[in-house]
Parts: structure tokens; sequence; C-alpha cells
């Protein structure tokens, strides 16, 4: 609900990309009522690497030198959209009705004690599944096509033959079906790949259009020992870390491709190690970690036929775009008093609330 007619609606915006001229005027021109403001970084600060699932203190690294700034930002906001948050942000922003995450997942404004009774939560959920399931794509290509190996024999100048396997006789595993599980689904299903796919709210009887067959979470076992690639495309929830652990990595085909574009903590470290030392996984493509950046001291560096990647899955080309164009058509329903799109379950901890 906003703010009396009669006040501003005080939009704050914690995401520096948004700080530009072009952007500050978009949002007023949507509604009259609507008052952009800024919640300031220290000039030429790395705002952008520290990881957004922990809050930071206030003011952060990023943000000394105009703490006071900031201070006066967080008090007078109704509105937020951040990548990152503050720990206490409920006492640093006591007028918050609506936080808007840069990003999919919103395990950072959980543990910062966002109370679900007061403020409301939307995210960016879908705006860049289509650039990381080509990202998935092209690295499941770039494994069974052999490209690693045709690339080394070029450099040393060997003509040696290193032919890989057929992309399209295979099944793939797709560990939550939501929109970048759906994104990549579709285009395995254009290689003519067989899609299993595992679905929170499955139910039996239940089909898509986007799986050959679809699971639930107590068929995870079921699903792995069938595939030739597993995808993790899941929220980060209490029900899901740890998801795939030693037991599950053992269910899995020997000799699979296991992809993790979803958080670091549904996978078991350890266990994946193990199961990577021991042969019986194929291969490895991580975009994430438990630990980010990864420390030089992982073993996952030195890992044969692993395929890592800094958090990267994802094209930052249009990402910005994207991510103003729907914070700007939620800020006008906001003001105009209608639903909101992408709306988070925060009870879930991270699922969409289903339409």
């Amino acid at each position: 609900m906003a703010s009396e007619a009669s006040e501003p609606i005080i939009v704050c915006l914690g995401f520096p990309a948004l700080h530009d001229h072009a952007s500050l005027d978009g949002l007023r021109a949507i509604h009259p009522r609507i008052e952009p403001i800024l919640l300031p970084v220290d000039p030429g600060a790395d705002w952008l690497s520290p990881s957004p699932a922990e809050p930071h203190a206030e003011p952060p690294a990023w943000g000394m030198s105009v703490a006071a700034e900031r201070k006066d930002a967080l008090a007078r906001a109704e509105v937020l959209i951040g990548l990152h948050t503050s720990r206490g942000l409920m006492a640093l922003a006591p007028r918050l009705k609506w936080i808007h995450s840069v990003g999919a997942g919103v395990d950072g404004w959980v543990a910062s004690g966002v109370s679900s009774d007061r403020v409301f939560v939307t995210n960016s959920s879908g705006l860049g599944a289509r650039s990381i399931s080509e990202f998935v794509m092209g690295r499941l290509l770039q494994v069974w096509k052999n490209f690693r190996l045709i690339d080394e024999a070029q450099r040393e100048h060997r003509w040696a033959a290193a032919h890989g396997r057929t992309f399209g006789a295979t099944t793939m595993g797709i560990i939550g079906l939501g929109a970048i599980g759906e994104a990549v689904a579709i285009r395995a299903q254009a290689f003519g790949i067989r899609v299993l796919a595992m679905k929170r709210s499955y139910r039996p009887g239940m089909t898509s259009p986007f799986a050959d067959e679809l699971f639930g979470p107590e068929q995870l076992h079921a699903i792995l020992g069938q595939c030739d690639s597993v995808v993790v495309a899941a929220p980060h929830t209490p029900e899901t870390e740890g998801l795939i652990d030693a037991a599950a990595l053992a269910a899995m085909r020997p000799g699979a491709v296991l992809v993790n574009v979803a958080r670091g903590p549904l996978v078991d470290a350890a266990a994946l190690v193990a199961a990577m030392q021991s042969g019986h996984l194929g291969a490895a493509i991580l975009d994430v970690f438990d630990e980010e950046p990864l420390p030089e001291s992982s073993p996952f560096w030195e890992l044969p036929n692993t395929y890592l990647s800094p958090h990267a899955a994802v094209a930052v080309d249009r990402y910005v775009q994207d991510l103003f164009d729907l914070f700007a058509e939620n800020l006008r329903r906001y003001a105009t008093g209608e639903p909101l799109k992408n709306v988070v379950d925060m009870d879930a901890l991270g699922f969409r609330r289903d339409p």
C-alpha cells in the first residue's frame, strides 16, 4: 500500500547503476508523487564485488565518506531498490514499505531481518534467465564437443581429432523449474534433449510444456539416475540447502555432468569434490560457490574436468535497462494501487508467490 495520496513516494535508489540523470528523470515521469533519492556511494568505490548474500554494516566500506547522507536517505525511504542491504535495515528505514531486489535471490534481505508483516519484497526473477540459459547450453556444448581438447591441439599445432557426443541424444534434469529452469528447458528442447524437471509445487498428474516429465522434491534421486546432465536452478532456501549431497551425487549416472547456476549452498562442496576426484562425475560446471570470491586454496581450482566462472553466467549488456523497465512498471503499479509483478513469498524465503 502506497503512502497517502497527498504525500510524495520517496524512492531510494540503492543500486548505483541507476544513479544517472536518465534513470532519475524516467522515474519522476512515471507519476507526479514519485520522488527518487540516491543512496550514495564513495566516488570510484567498488560496490559491486561484495556478496549481496551477507548484510553489511552501515555505512559500508564503499560509502564511508557519505555515511550521513546514506543514513538520511534510508530514514526517508518508502521504497528501496538495491543489490546489497544493511544489517538492521528495519531500524534504519522505519518508513519502508516495499523493497525491490536487483537480483533474483533475496538471501541478504532475509538475513538483514526484513519483517514481512511490515514490508513486501519483489525481485528481478526472470531478467537474467535467457542469458543464464545460454551460458548453461554453451558450457555443456564445451564439455560434450571437447572444445578444450580441440583448442589445446590448435595451440600445439597438432592435427588431432577429439570427437564429441551428440547433444540431442541426452537426457537433462532441471532442479527447479522457475524462470531460469524454464529458459534452460526451452533451449534444451530445441536441441532435441529429453527434459526431466523437479518442481516444488508438483502434484501427481501435473504436466508442463517445459518438460517431458515432472517430479516432486521427494523424487530427486529418481530424476538424477536418468540424466546425462543435471542443472541446478532452484532458489536457496532451508528446503534446498545441501540438496545435492553425497547421496544425490551417488545417485547420478556415472559420467554425468553437474551444472550449478543457482546458489553455492545447494550443492555439498566437499561431496562434489569427492565425486569429481573419484571420477564418478564426468564434469562439473560451477558458476556459484559457498564462499565468493572462491578462495585460492579451494580444491575446485585444480579439479580435472571442472569448469569454473565467477558468478558471471548472467549477461550484463541489457540487464540494467531490463531492471529499470521492470522496476518502473512496478513503481507505476505501486503509485496507482495495482498488483505488483514478482512479489516474493518471504515466508518461503525466496520462492515467487504463485499468481
